[in-house]
């Protein structure tokens, strides 16, 4: 979600702040081929009442939580790979960027983050073998999508893609909602159409398995299409399994779009150990959604003011949420936070 956007939330009553900051969550850092598409002959689980529209020809999908990768060294969380999720070293604005190395010579990345922060992400693909095998993309707000356009447009061949996966509404949709979000969905599509068409999966559909070297990828949803909040709702989420290890992103999903996620979705069964907090971790998907996935460990995409709930004056001087998501973390039994407030945060 763009920055101003933050600004806009409703705020957060005195009550609830003496409650959260009674027992806030700790937040600390712990260092440590090709892309193939498997369609499966089951059902599809999405509700009846989603507001989404599937293409009767598109591959039928995989029954959620059947969606495992064989563990080749319980002493790690990922084997020979990492989760790498990038702070933004360019402003103080929220961002999700997360790389993730398969350990065979490939990568997978989560969004990217803004058009400032390509430049940064480019040289950290670089250094890593500069193969992404698959690039997730959860909704076109600039804080997710802009590097990736920004990339593409400036740095072509510069590194290997061999997939972008993404979900989409129609034009007059965001046009109809939002100006800039239509102008940056366009800005993106001009940027992707420097991919070869084998590349772009923008067909995308709820229970499909994508392989990624010893990695699989669940899509969960497709982009919903709903009235409130009604960018971040059209986040499309992906579990990822590696070396037996579940992680869950959740991109800017908001609470209608949880609660849609929760009725399309058996969260429970998806193994999650890692989860994206939503919305960089304040006014996303509901405490429902977090108590059905029962994750370990969390990824916080979230700079310290908004941590910190701090608009300027000082900590819980802000209208946002994260202190109440903390406090439900803490609810959970959340074994480890890791937090981009911290840096660049390293998962192995």
């Amino acid at each position: 979600m763009r920055l101003d956007r933050y600004w806009k939330q409703a705020a957060l009553c005195l009550t609830t702040l003496t409650l959260l900051l009674a027992g806030p969550g700790r937040c600390f850092g712990m260092t440590g081929g090709g892309t193939t598409i498997i369609p499966l002959n089951t059902a599809s689980l999405q509700n009846q009442n989603s507001t989404v529209t599937t293409d009767p020809a598109a591959p039928a999908p995989s029954v959620f939580g059947t969606v495992q990768t064989e563990t080749t060294d319980s002493s790690t969380l990922f084997g020979p790979g990492r989760l790498t999720m990038l702070a933004n070293h360019d402003t103080a604005a929220q961002m999700l960027s997360v790389i993730i190395e398969t350990g065979q010579g490939g990568m997978i990345v989560v969004d990217g983050g803004w058009r400032e922060n390509s430049e940064y992400l480019l040289n950290q693909l670089k250094a890593k073998g500069g193969h992404v095998q698959a690039w997730l993309l959860t909704h076109p707000d600039s804080d997710h999508v802009g590097a990736l356009a920004e990339i593409l447009y400036q740095h072509s061949g510069e590194i290997t893609i061999d997939g972008v996966y993404y979900s989409l509404l129609d034009d007059a949709w965001y046009q109809e909602k939002d100006a800039n979000v239509a102008s940056m969905v366009s800005y993106l599509k001009g940027a992707l159409a420097k991919l070869p068409a084998e590349a772009l999966h923008g067909d995308i559909t709820a229970g499909q398995i994508i392989e990624a070297g010893p990695a699989k990828i669940q899509v969960l949803n497709q982009a919903y299409k709903m009235k409130s909040d009604f960018v971040n709702n059209s986040s499309v989420a992906y579990l990822v399994s590696l070396n037996g290890t579940n992680v869950v992103f959740l991109g800017d999903l908001a609470q209608a779009g949880g609660e849609q996620l929760l009725n399309d979705v058996d969260l429970r069964s998806l193994g999650c150990d890692i989860v994206q907090m939503a919305h960089h971790g304040q006014n996303g998907v509901g405490y429902e959604v977090y108590k059905a996935l029962r994750p370990r460990i969390c990824l916080w995409p979230t700079p310290q003011w908004l941590w910190d709930n701090d608009n300027g004056g000082g900590a819980g001087s802000g209208s946002w949420k994260t202190l109440e998501t903390r406090n439900w973390m803490v609810r959970l039994g959340i074994e480890a936070y890791y937090c981009t407030k911290d840096g660049d945060q390293v998962i192995e």
